[in-house]
């Protein structure tokens, strides 16, 4: 390797596009590399992450959007006190039912409540997406910005490489004074060199930061799609309490004797469900664990009994039009009328309830671990009572129309009613299925 000339000092400058090895002498017009350095830093330095403040916004665009986004959150806490409102209503005649017009004065301030709910989430999710487009157009204009910069960048080193092809050695020394002169323009350089760095790295810095917000932003735009796939079965639950005032309409013809007949009648039908399930429960469960263990089958988790995941009442739901009577105590799935049930898992069928035209018919299931579940508003029953089935096999078929076989006198449409039990008591089926 060929040895250095004296005093001659080299050094490396970076560049994504381009890596120059030069010589640097410590008079190459310092005033115009100053003012080009310096200019850099001075932006690079000055830059800083984009927030969201009026004060910061340059572009009309940009501002128009924040515009609409904070008229979207005025508009969404707008929507919510008129909903805490509903909520508030609903609570209070809850306390007070017992009639036929209580119930159906609940069931429309409950319709008018999810119908804001529903509105105040799709306001939600036009404001998510105000705030992506938002941070994208802060996410060009700093591109931009670094772009510029770098432009700068590549001229200074082009005009170092300039400088250190016109000056020879000899220049270098006959230029400088004494050696300490020559020495300390030349850590003058260093420095201004170093800071040249540090600015490009800010700026990667800010961009890099700009694409976590969109990143954060983009989650949040995931989430409320979740949202939105549970204001989905909002709707179901919406269709279905409307669904539940046109059949206590029809079904009553506005007879108060007759809505107070329905009513004990479902609640006469509760009662001894659930007295069944408690018992049979603990009479099949000896019997499933000796057929599990002979058959050495090993649960691998609970499976979803029908195609559809769409929940249109939830467990212990507050919007239960029939909560006053008793607690949901399973999820509702919304699926077409005689959609295949399939058992969530492997065991025992402990109850087949035909309850015909006007009662209401389901299916229960005793499984290892304690677990047992059960389908309700069954419409077609295709497994006997001690039968063994496995996971995935068919039990029957959905129900829920009112009015149709197995649906009960309280349907709310066509869906399938789940429960799974712990020891005999609910608990939440979204805890259990995959």
């Amino acid at each position: 390797m060929p040895t250095l000339p004296k005093y001659a000092i080299i050094y490396y400058i970076f560049h994504p596009m381009l890596q120059i090895k030069i010589k640097i002498s410590p008079k190459i017009s310092l005033t115009i590399l100053t003012m080009l350095l310096f200019g850099f830093i001075f932006l690079a330095k000055n830059s800083e992450a984009v927030e969201y403040k009026m004060g910061d916004l340059n572009n009309v665009e940009t501002w128009q959007i924040n515009q609409d986004i904070n008229d979207k959150r005025s508009e969404i806490q707008e929507l919510r006190r008129q909903i805490d409102i509903y909520q508030k209503n609903i609570s209070a005649k809850q306390k007070e039912l017992g009639n036929l017009s209580s119930q159906i004065s609940t069931l429309n301030e409950s319709i008018a409540k999810i119908n804001l709910e529903i509105e105040a989430a799709e306001l939600e999710i036009e404001t998510i997406n105000l705030k992506i487009e938002n941070t994208q157009l802060k996410i060009n204009a700093k591109e931009e910005e670094i772009n510029k910069q770098k432009e700068i960048l590549a001229e200074v080193l082009r005009s170092l490489h300039r400088q250190q092809q016109k000056n020879s050695l000899l220049e270098i020394l006959i230029l400088n004074d004494n050696f300490s002169d020559f020495i300390a323009d030349l850590e003058r350089l260093e420095d201004v060199q170093d800071n040249l760095f540090e600015g490009v790295e800010e700026l990667q810095e800010i961009k890099l930061a700009l694409d976590s917000d969109k990143g954060a932003l983009e989650n949040e735009k995931g989430e409320l799609d979740a949202l939105n796939n549970i204001l989905e079965g909002k709707r179901g639950t919406l269709d279905g309490q409307k669904t539940v005032k046109f059949s206590l309409m029809s079904n009553t013809r506005g007879q108060e004797a007759k809505y107070q007949e329905l009513l004990n009648q479902a609640k006469e039908e509760q009662e001894q469900i659930n007295s069944d399930i408690v018992y049979l429960e603990k009479v099949a469960r000896e019997k499933v664990n000796r057929q599990l263990e002979l058959d050495n089958i090993k649960s691998d988790g609970l499976m979803w009994p029908v195609i559809s995941q769409r929940i249109t009442a939830y467990f212990h739901d507050p919007d239960y039009p029939y909560r006053y009577i008793f607690e949901h105590p399973a999820v509702d799935i919304a699926t077409p009328q005689g959609t295949a049930i399939r058992a969530v898992e492997s065991g025992y069928v402990a109850k087949a309830r035909d309850g015909g035209n006007t009662g209401y018919s389901y299916i229960m299931l005793v499984h290892a671990d304690s677990l047992s579940s059960v389908y309700g508003h069954v419409n077609e029953i295709s497994v006997s009572e001690d039968q063994f089935v496995s996971k995935g096999d068919i039990i029957g078929y959905s129900g829920g129309m009112p009015g149709t076989r197995g649906s009960g006198p309280l349907s709310t449409g066509p869906h399938l009613h789940l429960e799974i039990r712990l020891n005999g008591v609910p608990v939440d089926p979204l805890n259990y299925l995959p």
